[in-house]
């Protein structure tokens, strides 16, 4: 495999941790606005401002899910999900700049999750789901492979020069 090519794959990378750091931002920031208000009466004017009818099933599921909720767990939820958009965004821009320490955090923090995302998936099956976890494995796969690598050519460097 060419440099470059190398470096694109790199780049999809971080351009797809960006992207669930975006998400994730934006999901912390829409929860803390629904703590600041009555969080049913803004989802509803939510789903009627973009044209959801209000007996649509995720609407359904959102305001059941919100009465069940106090305002705690709200914020909690929300602190939850901003620090881990702090994570997916440091290692896109990581990954981005090609900085190799980057690359041992994404195979660590993406690792430790794939168990987590292989039970919601036993737990609710989605096509979302599995494609994020098949994408998130072979995000693992190859930058083990691309870290096994270099520490290989380090290592017959290092041989080389004794």
């Amino acid at each position: 495999m060419s440099l470059e090519t190398r470096t694109g794959w790199i780049r999809w990378i971080a351009f797809f941790k960006l992207f669930k750091a975006f998400v994730l931002a934006a999901a912390m920031a829409t929860s803390f606005t629904l703590t600041r208000h009555e969080p049913t009466q803004i989802l509803t004017r939510w789903a009627l401002s973009f044209h959801v009818a209000p007996e649509n099933s995720y609407v359904h599921t959102m305001l059941s899910w919100l009465l069940h909720i106090d305002v705690k767990q709200l914020e909690l939820f929300a602190v939850g999900t901003g620090l881990y958009a702090l994570v997916f965004a440091v290692e896109g821009v990581g990954l981005w700049l090609l900085k190799p320490w980057a690359e041992y955090l994404t195979i660590l923090s993406t690792a430790l999750l794939l168990p987590l995302e292989g039970y919601e998936i036993v737990q609710r099956r989605s096509l979302a789901k599995c494609a994020v976890l098949v994408i998130n494995v072979v995000i693992v796969a190859y930058l083990v492979e691309r870290v096994r690598g270099r520490v290989t050519v380090k290592h017959r460097r290092e041989a080389a020069l004794e």
